[in-house]
């Protein structure tokens, strides 16, 4: 199967960018991914924001990148895709009275945290856990809830996922290949639920390598090249066992 009937799907957390490095991706990883972004299709598939709109400085996807130019994003745990010079938010107004309200009720119990365009993001707050989703669940009732990556809470629209960003996006691109995602932790299980090759990096959970059907070698960014590497090959179906 030629390249250009593959869709990669990378997380960018751990996944693309190195923890240790500010979670800004290595220029070689950038340099060979825009390289393969040119003919092939790859998205990037984040929790993360394109702008900070409130609250405690996080630095946007886009700060972080250090110049990667990918086929399009989808953002925010899959609310937001960009495409082409096209945009997709896919929230209520609803949901996003709901925030403000949830913002408020954070700051009122002494929780830090940051407003993208959809979603609240509470970064290392896992050990008030119950305190937070309570909040969440007092406010919204069943029109929000909470995900959590390692660590780090976001306070997302409950029919929003990784999952409905890549069905969306398959949808507005007319795609009809194969698909591959690639990612490390808990939020990318509705990623993995969408596609049909799953990859996870050498410094993926446990988890997210169990329900994989290749591991690669490598972490963040160069375990992303070993996949790239592996499509432009024509190697991958074989190595991860689907031909």
């Amino acid at each position: 199967m030629k390249e250009n009937k593959f869709l990669v799907l990378s997380d960018f957390d751990r996944t693309l960018a190195p923890e240790e490095d500010g979670f800004v991706i290595p220029s070689d990883v950038v340099k060979e991914i825009n390289e393969y972004s040119e003919n092939n299709l790859f998205f990037v598939v984040t929790g993360r924001e394109r702008k900070n709109v409130r609250g405690v400085k996080r630095k946007s996807v886009f700060e972080l990148s250090n110049g990667l130019k990918p086929t399009g994003w989808v953002l925010e745990n899959g609310s937001i895709i960009l495409w082409k010079g096209k945009e997709m938010i896919m929230v209520s107004k609803q949901w996003l009275r709901d925030m403000e309200e949830i913002s408020a009720k954070f700051t009122d119990a002494g929780i830090e945290h940051a407003l993208g365009e959809t979603i609240l993001f509470a970064d290392n707050t896992l050990d008030r856990k119950d305190e937070l989703e309570g909040i969440v669940r007092e406010v919204s009732g069943n029109r929000g809830k909470v995900e959590w990556n390692t660590d780090d809470a976001m306070v997302m629209a409950s029919d929003i996922d990784k999952g409905r960003g890549i069905r969306e996006l398959v949808k507005v691109i007319d795609f009809h290949g194969v698909k591959v995602g690639v990612g490390d932790a808990q939020n990318d299980v509705t990623l993995f639920q969408n596609v049909d090759v799953k990859v996870a990096v050498g410094n993926a959970l446990p988890q997210i390598k169990e329900m994989a059907d290749l591991v690669m070698d490598r972490g963040p960014g160069y375990g992303v090249l070993e996949l790239l590497h592996l499509i432009q090959n024509g190697a991958l179906l074989e190595k991860a066992k689907l031909l």
